[in-house]
């Protein structure tokens, strides 16, 4: 399930472009075949040439997912984690994704955690590694400070920053709605 997760969502990441620009090549290749005219034709082979550049990328992130998806020990255990963003909690270790990158991290691997808020109001909270840094999107602030307070239950030796841990510290405090009957 995870894993079906993170690659439809490489493939969502391209679902307006290849096909745009697939497009925009027959487009203009009639064009060319209608008026004769040898500037639609550069420009149908123009956009051919970004279509093929846009797709080496997207198949190079897709198989570059699967083949770190793969090492991933007991990935089906992550199918009943809590979800937060891109990252998936579990009670001692986590999984994430950031662009190209599968993140498999137990809790005393992250060095730090900061809180940013962007300019455009999204809100993150940036989990320093050793593999490098996972932005893990929030929806809320509370939620953050939720998260940094499990993240640093875990993890006490854990720097926070930009934030004040709140809350129970526990793995159902991070998503305390999830698995409430309705």
């Amino acid at each position: 399930m995870v894993k079906r997760y993170i690659q439809s969502y490489v493939s969502s990441k391209y679902v307006f472009a290849l096909p745009g620009l697939a497009l925009g090549v027959f487009v203009f290749a009639f064009l060319y075949t209608m008026s004769g005219n040898h500037v639609m034709r550069y420009i149908g082979i123009a956009i051919g040439l970004v279509l093929f550049a846009v797709m080496v990328v997207y198949y190079r992130e897709k198989f570059t997912v699967s083949r770190q998806l793969k090492k991933v020990p007991d990935l089906n255990a992550f199918n009943g984690a809590v979800m937060i963003g891109m990252a998936f909690f579990l009670e001692g270790r986590m999984l994430g994704y950031k662009t190209g990158q599968v993140f498999d991290l137990k809790y005393d691997q992250i060095h730090s955690v900061t809180f940013e808020e962007t300019s455009r109001g999204k809100l993150f909270l940036n989990l320093e590694t050793d593999q490098g840094t996972l932005p893990v999107e929030m929806a809320l602030k509370d939620q953050a400070a939720r998260v940094a307070q499990f993240l640093h239950t875990k993890n006490p030796s854990l720097a926070v920053n930009g934030i004040t841990p709140s809350g129970a510290g526990t793995l159902h405090s991070i998503d305390p709605y999830r698995n409430e009957k309705k």
